[in-house]
């Protein structure tokens, strides 16, 4: 059995699964993202989860995808996503002295969503795709002849910083997002695809439009005033649509892709994917090189990241292609 997490800014979900994908054991643990201990608090969360689950079984190994740019080879983390400590952390080798010296693969975890896609989803007969994750940010992963495209600095598939219609005057005064809280993201750089179509970015401007706290704003509420008939949440959801069908497009042109395939728990409300279509659809008709993208739903959603972090386990361990 293997030992897999799937690691967020809130919590550090955990299973068991086999070699065919089956998970057991299931369970999370909130997530320290500001532990003053740093990196060694974080390890030892996951070795407490270690040393409970190895009493129950033989784990053969650890996989676990995380934020920030990963390199799988070395099991190192840069940048850390929403956990800023893990930055530099040779993360790989301290979990493996944590834990006994088990094998330890790290992935990003929106790469780890299109390897789940790639390995049993609806990418798993394509050569090239590209898998879009809408959440918190927006995430995702380039598959070029069924294998991950990283990238030179670990970049590819990070999405939430492509521009969206911006100008010349925004261009001179444009805001590090690394000094800005995500609300301030949201105003100071609004031409940025995780200021217009990402799960926080929706809700925040549906905060502002119903005059409440950020906070206080969920995903179903704000399809429960579309299906009341506020034309305000209608309109700016719609603008969240047309973005990442503008998104879909320029991925398709970059890469040609047999398949587009849209996941994250934004994924999940049965309107999202189909408001994305309807304007690809109307974009499409600029040219007949459009006539070949294929957009389509993740098959996987909760545990994308979990089959995805144990195949790239298998790819690095075992030699699965």
């Amino acid at each position: 059995m293997y030992l897999v997490f799937d690691v967020g800014a809130t919590f550090i979900k955990y299973a068991l699964m086999d070699d065919e994908g089956n998970i057991s054991g299931k369970g999370k643990t909130p997530t320290d993202r500001y532990a003053e201990a740093g990196t060694p608090a974080f390890v030892a969360q996951i070795k407490k989860v270690y040393d409970e689950k190895v009493l129950d079984c033989d784990i053969t190994g650890i996989a676990m995808g995380l934020p920030g740019q990963i390199d799988v080879e070395r099991g190192i983390v840069y940048g850390g996503g929403g956990i800023k400590y893990l930055d530099g952390a040779h993360l790989g080798d301290l979990i493996s002295e944590a834990c006994g010296g088990v094998s330890v693969a790290l992935e990003n975890d929106g790469k780890c969503a299109a390897l789940a896609e790639l390995w049993l989803g609806n990418a798993s007969t394509a050569t090239n795709a590209a898998v879009i994750v809408v959440g918190t940010g927006i995430g995702g992963g380039i598959i070029i002849d069924r294998k991950i495209h990283r990238g030179k600095r670990l970049l590819a598939g990070e999405l939430s910083y492509a521009l969206m219609n911006m100008t010349r005057e925004e261009a001179d005064n444009v805001r590090c997002c690394e000094e800005l809280t995500v609300e301030e993201t949201f105003e100071y750089n609004p031409f940025m695809v995780t200021s217009t179509c990402t799960a926080s970015s929706i809700t925040y401007k549906a905060s502002k439009i119903m005059h409440m706290k950020p906070e206080e704003v969920t995903g179903e509420m704000v399809y429960q005033w579309i299906d009341e008939g506020n034309q305000e949440i209608i309109d700016m959801v719609e603008d969240s649509y047309f973005s990442i069908a503008k998104l879909c497009c320029n991925l398709y042109m970059t890469i040609d892709p047999d398949v587009i395939l849209i996941g994250g728990g934004m994924s999940a409300n049965p309107n999202f994917v189909p408001g994305v279509k309807k304007y690809v659809d109307k974009i499409r008709k600029i040219t007949k090189t459009y006539d070949g993208m294929v957009i389509d739903t993740c098959k996987f959603r909760n545990d994308s990241n979990l089959l995805g972090a144990l195949y790239n386990y298998k790819q690095k361990y075992e030699g699965v292609k």
